[in-house]
């Protein structure tokens, strides 16, 4: 019997708002039998009849009311390849999912720095809450090349205890430093693999615990698509110690451990 998350799940796309150089999607789905957590995404059909793997789009937000289904928000890029349109309100939306391992929280307060970048931003800002609403101090690192891109200043403010804004040639520079003068225990990395390598690098050499994600998700850039099964085996990831052993992060994460994960083979 198939899993759960793995049945594709026919939804209501009851919204598709502007938020910035960003879309969001809001799709009502039936209940879902265990709510969605940050680092988890979900899997749509292709977008054209010439493109063979899915969309895969990271989760934003999730709520669930009693008799109504549960909401997912999903951040797109806005625009993205030619000749394909995002669903409006009123559509119906396939989706697989919540799909993968979503970031584990501290059982414990702690003081803990998120790092996001691009449309994953969005997840960013929903793990400080997350974090926040279990007693830890959530500090966020939203990194995007302009300042355009980055999702929803205003509630990502509300949601951490901080908000530093970086360029994505000065994430190392500016995790250092934040990472020092904030005492964290644990940093979280959403977005790009090439940014989960430089948490990861900067969470060994403080001494800290990292939970990274080791797969690209919703990109437009060519080269970024992937199963979202596991099944493809583009988003392989060395482990750490380990002569020719891998990682696949779509089937064994999203998110893993910082440490697991041969970051120097990877660059």
């Amino acid at each position: 019997m198939s899993s759960p998350q793995l049945r594709r799940r026919v939804g209501e796309v009851v919204a598709n708002r502007a938020l910035g150089n960003y879309r969001q999607l809001s799709v009502v789905v039936p209940t879902l039998p265990r709510r969605a957590r940050p680092g988890q995404f979900v899997i749509a059909p292709p977008d054209a009849s010439d493109r063979v793997l899915p969309r895969t789009w990271w989760i934003a937000d999730e709520r669930t009311e009693p008799g109504f289904g549960s909401t997912l928000d999903l951040v797109l890029r806005e625009g993205g390849p030619a000749g394909v349109t995002l669903p409006e309100a009123g559509d119906s939306l396939a989706l697989t999912g919540p799909l993968g391992r979503g970031f584990g929280l501290p059982t414990t307060p702690v003081t803990a720095v998120v790092v996001a970048q691009g449309d994953a931003g969005a997840t960013g800002r929903w793990l400080c809450e997350r974090l926040r609403a279990r007693g830890s101090s959530a500090h966020l690192l939203s990194v995007a090349p302009n300042p355009e891109e980055h999702v929803d200043l205003v509630r990502a403010r509300r949601s951490a205890d901080g908000v530093v804004l970086v360029e994505p040639d000065s994430v190392l520079e500016a995790l250092t430093a934040l990472t020092s003068s904030t005492d964290a225990a644990v940093l979280y990395a959403v977005g790009p693999v090439s940014l989960s390598a430089t948490v990861a690098g900067v969470a060994e050499q403080a001494g800290v615990v990292s939970q990274v994600t080791g797969v690209h998700l919703g990109g437009d850039d060519v080269g970024t698509d992937v199963c979202g099964h596991g099944l493809c085996g583009a988003c392989d990831l060395p482990l750490a110690g380990q002569r020719e052993a891998w990682l696949r992060p779509c089937a064994d994460g999203p998110v893993v451990r910082g440490d697991l994960v041969d970051w120097e083979k990877v660059r």
